[in-house]
C-alpha cells in the first residue's frame, strides 16, 4: 500500500486517549474506572509497562493499556463490519483492556541502580490475581462471569488449557490477541511522531 495511503487510514482510525476511552466503558464499571484512573494517575504516568520485554520506559504502563485499547476499538470494529457476530460489547472490550495489569502500577520497582524488578510477594500469576481482585473490591467494580473469565484469561489459558473444552471465552481470547499484539508486536510503540494519527506517549497530553 502506498505511503500516501497508509497516512489516510491511520488519519482514519482514530487514537484516543485514556479519558475518552474510559467514557466508552458502561456504567456502572465506568464510575468506578475514573476513579481508579483520578486516585492513581501518577503512579500510572510513571510505571513501566513490563520489567523488560514491552513499553519498558517511565509511563510505558499507560502507554501500554492506551495503545491496546485503541486496537481493541478498531479490531472490534472491524469484524462488526465483516458482519460476524461477537458476544460481547465494546465496553466489555475496553473494560478488560483497562484492567489487564492493575496489579503493575505497584508490582513493578526500578532501583537506584537502575535494575527493574517485580516487588517481593507480588511477582507470581496467583499474586497478581489477588492484587486485581482487592483493587476491584476496593473500588466497588464488580465483574460479570464473562467479564471475569476474560480478566482472568486475558494472558491465556496456561495451566487451565484443556484439549476437552474452551476454557477462555471470546472476550478472553479477543483481549489475549489484542494485549500480545501490543507486547509482543507493538512493544515498542506508541513513539512521539508516531506513524498512527494522533498517536504518543502519555505525556505529550497532559491533564
Amino acid at each position: 500500500m502506498p505511503t500516501t495511503n497508509v497516512r489516510c487510514l491511520s488519519q482514519i482510525l482514530d487514537y484516543l486517549q485514556i479519558q475518552d476511552l474510559l467514557d466508552l466503558i458502561d456504567e456502572p464499571a465506568h464510575t468506578a474506572c475514573k476513579h481508579i484512573l483520578a486516585d492513581n494517575r501518577k503512579l500510572f504516568e510513571t510505571t513501566r509497562g513490563s520489567t523488560h520485554n514491552h513499553q519498558a520506559w517511565d509511563g510505558g504502563y499507560l502507554d501500554h493499556v492506551v495503545d491496546s485499547m485503541n486496537y481493541g476499538r478498531h479490531l472490534y470494529a472491524l469484524t462488526k463490519a465483516l458482519g460476524r457476530p461477537l458476544p460481547f460489547s465494546i465496553s466489555d472490550a475496553l473494560l478488560i483492556l483497562y484492567l489487564h495489569d492493575l496489579e503493575k502500577p505497584w508490582r513493578i520497582l526500578v532501583h537506584s541502580d537502575g535494575q527493574v524488578v517485580n516487588r517481593q510477594g507480588l511477582d507470581t500469576k496467583a499474586a497478581f490475581k489477588a492484587f486485581r481482585a482487592a483493587k476491584l473490591q476496593e473500588y466497588a467494580l464488580v465483574l460479570t462471569p464473562a467479564q471475569l473469565n476474560a480478566l482472568t484469561y486475558v494472558e491465556g489459558e496456561m495451566q487451565d488449557y484443556s484439549s476437552n473444552g474452551r476454557v477462555m471465552n471470546e472476550l478472553a481470547a479477543f483481549c489475549h490477541m489484542v494485549d500480545v499484539w501490543s507486547a509482543r508486536i507493538g512493544h515498542a510503540y506508541p513513539v512521539d511522531g508516531d506513524e498512527w494519527h494522533g498517536a504518543g506517549r502519555f505525556r505529550q497530553f497532559p491533564g
